[in-house]
């Protein structure tokens, strides 16, 4: 089980750092987390930033990517692609996750082994430190509306949807498919993981302001209109039932709405008056069943890739299990 110093018999660790135009952060943060983590390896993936965060990285010991086009879920395809190790330790570059953090994760860990570990921003944790953080009431209003929609959708809790520090195996990393392009990516990565029934831990990690000198490339209107729209989208894809089968019930409802004035007319006069709205209604109870058999069919398909899913997972092995492995087998 791996321990804070970021090595233990057979596992290695990754601290991956995604930047955007953090120079004035990264030295300090990768100086922190080298110090606490002196057995890792820290890779800095600078995604296009036009400030020499990669010359601060690279000063500061760190492996520098290059991820050329611009968005955090981007960057961090670059490092699944890259890195081989056991676990992946995911932190924002800005130095707004204490490296306690990070050992409050793997400590978890090495308690309740997961496939995918988040930390709770928790200011009042990091009480002593400079710079301890606030949350924008906008931003908070916005998360808890998120959350309860996946709560909604998917019936899992989450009490830091966008916690930007995330320990993941191997096994979880390497498996996980990435759609999104920017600051989807937590979202889309917890929904990765309940839809394909990884094991899922959450726990308080401390939280305080960014480094003087940075700013948040966090747009609130046109980034919350982005993960709103991810949301749908996955809610569609990854639960097409639940997905059309209310759409489904809401274009009946409307169906029936209209249909209603023509059928009771009928029953009044037997003859056929209002067409327009008639053939409306006729419409619309005729979309809404096309759209629940469609539900039906995609929920069918998704079972089958759901199965081979899991067979697939079951075969797949992390670097340090197959010398185990092999010499079972010479044994036997």
């Amino acid at each position: 089980m791996p321990s804070p110093s970021g090595s233990h018999a057979g596992s290695t660790l990754a601290v991956v750092i995604p930047c955007l135009n953090e120079a004035p952060a990264i030295k300090a943060v990768v100086e922190e987390y080298r110090a606490v983590l002196p057995h890792a390896r820290i890779l800095v993936v600078d995604n296009a930033s036009t400030d020499g965060t990669a010359e601060v990285a690279r000063a500061a010991g760190a492996e520098v990517l290059s991820a050329p086009i611009r968005g955090k879920a981007r960057a961090m395809l670059v490092a699944f692609e890259h890195v081989q190790d056991d676990l992946l330790l995911m932190v924002d570059g800005d130095g707004s996750y204490p490296a306690g953090g990070a050992v409050a994760l793997l400590e978890s860990f090495q308690r309740a082994p997961a496939d995918f570990v988040s930390g709770i921003r928790s200011p009042e944790l990091a009480a002593g430190q400079a710079g301890q953080a606030t949350f924008r009431p906008l931003h908070q209003f916005g998360t808890r509306v998120f959350e309860r929609f996946l709560w909604w959708s998917f019936r899992y809790r989450t009490r830091d949807l966008f916690s930007g520090l995330r320990l993941m195996t191997r096994k979880f990393y390497k498996n996980v498919p990435i759609l999104s392009r920017g600051f989807e990516l937590e979202i889309e990565l917890t929904i990765q993981a309940v839809d394909k029934g990884f094991s899922l831990h959450e726990i308080p990690v401390p939280f305080r302001e960014r480094a003087d000198g940075t700013a948040s490339k966090l747009d609130t209107v046109r980034d919350g209109w982005r993960i709103l729209r991810a949301l749908f989208v996955l809610l569609r894809d990854y639960r097409p039932l639940f997905f059309f089968s209310r759409a489904s019930a809401c274009i009946l409802a409307l169906g029936l709405m209209a249909g209603f004035l023509p059928v009771y007319e009928y029953f009044q006069t037997s003859l056929v008056g209002r067409f327009p709205l008639a053939i409306l209604a006729a419409s619309l109870v005729s979309l809404a069943v096309l759209l629940g058999v469609a539900g039906l069919i995609l929920e069918g398909n998704l079972r089958h890739h759901r199965e081979s899913y899991q067979v697939k997972l079951r075969n797949f092995s992390t670097p340090a299990e197959r010398p185990r492995a092999a010499a079972r087998a010479t044994d036997e």
